[in-house]
């Protein structure tokens, strides 16, 4: 390969203000590659959210933390959003479906024309293009134009999406695909029966913080031990099982001293009730000081091919409880030894119990979650299996 490879980083949403995953790992990565090895280029639109996909942000070049930008608007005269919240129902609830609706559903995702005619003219000009994730617009159509050029970084999750047929043709097509854990692998290629020589698995880097508990708690007039969930307040991560698991365990356990820490925005309503308090959107030390305050942090979604904020938590020394039917949340677990995991309100009050009974343990596990993340997912580790995988690519 050249001294400087040249990498176009395709996302349907990008910047410091868009809240989800994949849009995170894009940035992450963009910002942390050495520029004497890569110049980076990130094509997106001028969407902020997914619902709606309005065109907030000016289309143009803008620099973004020293990262070139190019914005382009979504074309919403071509969506009939309607009828893709319809075939959305439909999928999501498992519903008999075809293959025309799965390219409908498709064809009705946000899309940016403009986008596709700039990489059309301009793609040739990059070593390879990573596409992230699978499953918007800009990744389905613009894996078309250069697929012997492009890498899909999928965010994989085992949902109906995920077994479309156009994915998989789209993942077959593709030059390589990176996977950030090795279950989304293993979904990919032997659930889903993906035929790609090119996965490699590749993971997600993170930097090391301190925090400061007392502050928080200080600050947040919290006194008691809590549990936290950070992320999209939605249905799809698994919110609902949460909140309904922290109710019955309150009315089963009155006397113990405990409160769910809800940082994040969405769709799913919070309800009123004396120990579940609502943070919001968080961002800076004060995100990281709420998660080193945590008693315990709990990620309760199935849907998962990474999942930075349990890293986080990690980082902060604080154990993790999470979905027994999650592979990828699970397999971090039983990696780390650094938590454990529940399906059912039964299994969330055993945890929980656990957890508050035996702080030393407690500790221990919060500990060994954090060498986890500091041993397999420091930046230069990951950054490390990303120049290999390039190398790889490269060769075939």
């Amino acid at each position: 390969m050249s001294s400087q490879v040249r990498l176009g980083i395709v996302v349907a949403r990008y910047g410091p203000d868009v809240l989800g995953g994949a849009e995170t790992f894009a940035r992450g990565l963009a910002e942390h590659l050495p520029t004497d090895e890569f110049e980076v280029e990130v094509l997106t639109t001028c969407a902020r959210d997914l619902v709606e996909w309005h065109n907030v942000h000016p289309p143009g070049l803008t620099y973004i933390n020293d990262i070139p930008v190019v914005r382009f608007p979504v074309d919403h005269a071509r969506r009939n959003t309607k009828r893709y919240w319809e075939l959305m129902v439909k999928f999501t609830n498992h519903w008999p479906s075809t293959v025309d609706e799965e390219y409908e559903w498709i064809e009705q995702s946000a899309h940016s024309p403009q986008l596709y005619a700039f990489l059309a003219e301009h793609g040739a000009r990059y070593d390879f293009i990573l596409f992230i994730p699978y499953i918007f617009g800009p990744t389905y159509y613009g894996i078309e134009l250069f697929p012997e050029k492009s890498i899909l970084w999928p965010c994989l999750h085992d949902e109906p999406f995920a077994h479309f047929l156009p994915t998989r043709l789209m993942m077959e097509a593709c030059h390589g695909i990176m996977f950030t854990s090795e279950p989304e692998r293993t979904l990919a290629l032997h659930k889903i029966g993906v035929r790609n020589r090119g996965g490699r698995v590749v993971g997600f880097g993170l930097d090391d913080f301190t925090a400061d508990p007392e502050r928080f708690r200080r600050k947040h007039n919290i006194h008691e031990p809590f549990i936290l969930y950070a992320g999209r307040v939605e249905g799809m991560k698994n919110v609902p099982l949460l909140l309904d698991c922290f109710g019955v365990y309150k009315e089963t356990h009155p006397n113990i001293s405990l409160k769910l820490l809800i940082m994040g925005t969405g769709t799913i309503p919070i309800p009123r009730h004396p120990d579940i308090v609502p943070l919001g959107f968080m961002t800076g030390q004060d995100k990281l000081d709420a998660f080193a305050a945590a008693t315990i942090f709990c990620q309760p979604s199935e849907l998962e091919s990474f999942s930075i904020v349990i890293m986080e938590s990690w980082l902060a020394g604080v154990p993790v409880l999470v979905h027994g039917d999650c592979d990828v949340t699970r397999y971090h677990v039983l990696r780390s030894n650094g938590g454990l995991y529940f399906t059912n309100e039964d299994e969330f009050a055993g945890a929980v119990d656990w957890f508050l009974e035996h702080p030393d343990l407690r500790r221990q596990m919060g500990q060994a979650g954090r060498a986890y993340v500091l041993r397999e997912y420091n930046w230069d580790v990951v950054l490390d299996r990303f120049r290999a995988a390039l190398n790889y690519w490269h060769s075939l």
